[in-house]
């Protein structure tokens, strides 16, 4: 046999992983897919069923609904802001703590790890951590989706063991021995040794404050500070209300002039709002893909 050249069952091999891989993909995106088509139909007809593959009755209603007024837009703003912000701050923050724990000759390091890991195993409870929120007056604040979530217990001690394993202690000491501090030793030489960790550990939190829509219904009442996903729940919890009261009750609350009733649903408006909450972090997802596998391992093998 020559060298090079695969044999008949590799060539199978290869041509059945091929498929059931493609298989898989398929399997994988076709629910965003009929979302999607679901998004873009008529919602009485989609209650019809028999919709799989393209549009029935093509409509952008169901997103009309979502973008009627300047409120959903302002808490699609608010969510970018808390997102960005919230994901930039944690990632410094809880590197400055992984980093500091990182090094053996900070004083107290083992209790200080102990004290972490027993806050993060055990919670204080909702009602101290809502007293906690209301004596740092983050209540109907802005500041309260973010400043909570500046520390992560978990992706410090992930942070910490990466440090450990991956920063090779020579490099560390010809810094210090040229004469730089630990803030160098931080931006030149953690910082670019890590990337790829704090874009996996980036795209986490991202989604998590993407997606949180509990803090912005608990500890903000002010509509004008809630976040997308928190503003889309209570909106469509009006659609589905709206459809047992009277068209009188409906002019009241100005919901008459955002769809007509024969073409909406609450199902359809809920395939809107899906895709609405999902497609920035599936937008934003494949540019950190190519660093996701390294920074999910890194650090779990030693020198």
């Amino acid at each position: 046999m020559e060298l090079g050249r695969s044999t008949t069952g590799e060539r199978a091999f290869n041509w059945g992983n091929a498929v059931l891989l493609t298989v898989f993909a398929l399997l994988c995106v076709y629910p965003f897919w009929y979302i999607l088509i679901l998004s873009l139909n008529e919602g009485r007809d989609t209650s019809m069923g028999g919709i799989y593959w393209l549009p029935r009755v093509f409509t952008f209603d169901n997103y009309r609904v979502m973008f009627s007024d300047m409120t959903i837009l302002n808490a699609f703003w608010i969510t970018v802001q808390r997102t960005v912000i919230g994901t930039a701050g944690s990632l410094l923050i809880t590197s400055f703590v992984a980093f500091a724990l990182s090094r053996r000759e900070l004083p107290g390091r083992q209790p200080l790890l102990f004290v972490f890991l027993i806050v993060m195993l055990f919670s204080g409870g909702l009602i101290p951590y809502y007293i906690q929120l209301m004596n740092m007056h983050l209540i109907n604040n802005f500041w309260v989706y973010v400043i909570p979530s500046l520390f992560s217990v978990w992706n410090m001690f992930v942070m910490k063991t990466s440090f450990q394993n991956t920063i090779p202690e020579s490099v560390v000491e010809s810094v210090k021995l040229d004469g730089g501090g630990y803030m160098r030793i931080y931006f030149h030489i953690v910082l670019p040794f890590s990337m790829p960790l704090f874009a996996a550990l980036g795209l986490f939190t991202a989604v998590g404050q993407w997606n949180d829509w509990f803090t912005g219904a608990f500890f903000v009442n002010d509509i004008q500070l809630q976040p997308l996903p928190t503003y889309l729940q209570r909106m469509l919890s009006t659609i589905e209300a709206s459809q047992v009261i009277s068209t009188s009750q409906m002019t009241t609350i100005n919901q008459t002039r955002l769809y007509n009733p024969d073409a909406i649903t609450p199902k359809s408006v809920r395939m809107a709002t899906i895709m609405i909450t999902v497609l920035p972090i599936l937008v934003v997802y494949p540019f950190v893909q190519r660093f996701f596998v390294k920074g999910v391992l890194i650090g779990s093998v030693k020198e």
